[in-house]
């Protein structure tokens, strides 16, 4: 089967939107000025709850190097367990600490951006 280049596998689109709600959800609890920020825990469940359904879509991700699949899967299982840690030791933190943890739970995320232009280098 042919695919145009540059045209992402289906696969990957279902499981990088769910990490992008992830990243949303995460980047929720920053405070903005036409918002108020969630609570950490509500985004801490909602970051985790994204995450799961990244990895739900990850399993029925087929098509494409199998090398891009297996670093997405890591990186979406490391940001887990970042989450978890952040949410058991809920540590009190001022704005720039905020900004800055939630900066590191997320960043294993990055991985998404390198897989895309993998992807549609073909």
């Amino acid at each position: 089967m042919f695919r145009r280049r540059g045209a992402l596998p289906p696969g990957f689109e279902r499981v990088a939107a769910a990490v992008e709600r992830a990243k949303a959800a995460a980047l929720a609890a920053v405070p903005a000025r036409r918002r108020e920020p969630e609570p950490i825990a509500s985004a801490v469940l909602a970051l985790e709850g994204a995450l799961g359904d990244a990895r739900d879509a990850l399993t029925a991700w087929t098509e494409g190097p199998a090398a891009i699949r297996e670093r997405c899967q890591e990186a979406v299982e490391e940001t887990a367990r970042r989450a978890e840690w952040l949410r058991l030791e809920a540590p009190s933190m001022d704005f720039e600490s905020l900004v800055l943890v939630l900066g590191d739970v997320i960043a294993p995320l990055d991985a998404f951006v390198e897989a895309e232009h993998e992807l549609r280098r073909g």
